[in-house]
């Protein structure tokens, strides 16, 4: 039972959480034993595929939303992976998103950047989204603690979740960190940051608590860089431990791994529930909320729960090539082409947006979108029509046997979109053998590949799921 009956705690704010939604991965990677004689490791790490990276989950993440901010809203990208350095990978997914031109995006570095992407939501009414692909030398005694996800939140009325308090606590220290060009984290000694970590957030928390005029909240969900710090703070705050199961099976997730844990906590608990979320890395952050009456309506997509559920193992040589930390053979046959960028931005209501155009004539669907009708030649122009949340039929199905793309076989499928529209496009998240005439699928935003040093995205196909897509 709570300390205190959760109405009874005073509101010192009107701003919430609007909307919230997770994405995890379908693959999951539990074994990566170099010989199999090895006892079998502990752990489990949510694994992105090889078409994955933190522009495309922010973009899967957000589109659950089915909520946008206002045109005068923030967007912000939160990442410690981005794919670009210098270049704003967040207008990427701006464009993706279809959001109004004066809507500002950001990108927010480094494993803190999740949680203050969250409270900038919080605070401005804006959209964050938090996404990370986590990287570790092969055979690295943490490999299967760390992990990859993304999760998004709108902010605005209270319908998830009301801010009843919050406090932040920076300080400096060499705990987590990677030198430009650098794929993987360097760690420092864990016992040493764990101590600074739990004392910065131990600080926080007792302010939050504080201001809020309550000795403990009725659920405790905690996120940090340092598994020492977070066991410690965990047992110190009376958690239930719900947070840490979610974590043995995903790893930690960077900059994603506080809103990931605090969507998994919305997923269950009921309206008036006081939720305390803390973070501990680079210092500590402490939110306090109150669940809104309308929790279960503000999620978007399936719970935490059910996509953890539904994952697919994946062996780990296969995840290794998919890392490009296994150099193997390809085919005997060029690489793609790099995209140029004026043909990328006269082409983005089609590259990013997956827009379509709905002949004035006769209505007809004509994709990619141009100046005459393929149906009935109109030259009288249309309306520019999105395929992005449609589902598509598979009319043609080819396997690409020589594929550059770290897998033996690829699937190209032809697809008809309902309402108008035909898609040409490979197909992901899915065993090409088994894709058959009839298949209904849903496009989804992914990297096809990199060339030159430019990171050539579009849309791909995959399963339409109707317990978790709906319609």
């Amino acid at each position: 039972m709570p300390d205190q009956v959760p109405d009874q705690v005073p509101s010192r704010t009107s701003i919430g959480l609007a909307a919230y939604a997770a994405y995890v991965p379908l693959h999951v990677l539990d074994d990566n034993r170099l010989d199999p004689d090895a006892p079998r490791p502990r752990g489990a790490r949510a694994v992105a595929a090889y078409d994955e990276d933190p522009v495309t989950m922010a973009v899967e993440v957000a589109r659950r939303l089915g909520r946008a901010p206002a045109e005068d809203g923030l967007l912000t990208l939160a990442t410690t992976s981005s794919p670009y350095d210098a270049k704003t990978a967040a207008t990427i997914v701006h464009e993706a998103l279809a959001l109004e031109p004066s809507v500002t995006s950001l990108d927010l570095r480094g494993h803190r950047s999740g949680l203050s992407g969250l409270d900038l939501a919080l605070r401005t009414g804006g959209l964050a989204t938090a996404a990370d692909l986590r990287m570790t030398r092969p055979g690295a005694p943490d490999e299967l603690a760390q992990g990859d996800a993304a999760a998004a939140f709108l902010g605005g009325d209270a319908r998830a979740a009301e801010l009843v308090a919050r406090a932040t606590r920076t300080e400096e220290m060499l705990e987590r960190w990677r030198l430009p060009g650098e794929r993987v984290d360097r760690v420092w000694d864990e016992r040493f940051t764990a101590d600074l970590l739990v004392r910065a957030a131990t600080d926080v928390v007792g302010q939050v608590l504080a201001e809020a005029g309550i000795e403990r909240p009725d659920v405790v969900v905690v996120s940090s860089s340092n598994a020492r710090a977070a066991a410690t703070l965990r047992k110190r705050l009376g958690g239930d431990g719900a947070d840490a199961a979610v974590e043995a099976q995903t790893g930690f997730t960077g900059a994603a791994h506080p809103g990931l844990l605090l969507a998994s906590a919305l997923d269950v608990a009921e309206p008036g529930t006081l939720v305390l979320l803390v973070s501990a890395t680079d210092g500590a952050d402490a939110l306090l909320l109150r669940v809104g009456e309308g929790v279960r309506a503000a999620r978007g997509g399936p719970s935490v729960a059910e996509q953890l559920a539904r994952r697919v193992p994946v062996s780990y040589a296969r995840y290794l090539r998919w890392r490009g930390l296994l150099d193997v053979q390809g085919p005997a046959r060029p690489a793609a082409p790099a995209p140029a960028a004026p043909p990328i931005h006269r082409r983005r209501d089609w590259k990013y947006r997956l827009e379509g155009m709905r002949c004035d004539a006769c209505s007809a669907v004509t994709t990619p979108p141009g100046p005459v009708c393929a149906r009935c030649g109109s030259v009288e122009g249309g309306k520019h029509v999105s395929l992005r949340d449609l589902p598509a039929r598979i009319v043609s199905v080819a396997q690409d046997r020589l594929t550059t793309m770290p897998e033996r076989e690829v699937a190209m499928v032809v697809a008809d979109v309902e309402g108008g529209g035909r898609l040409t496009a490979y197909a992901t998240d899915v065993d090409p053998a088994t894709l058959a005439v009839g298949d209904r699928m849903r496009p989804t935003f992914r990297r096809l590949w990199t060339t030159d040093a430019v990171h050539n995205y579009f849309w791909k196909l995959r399963p339409w799921e109707d317990h978790t897509d709906g319609e």
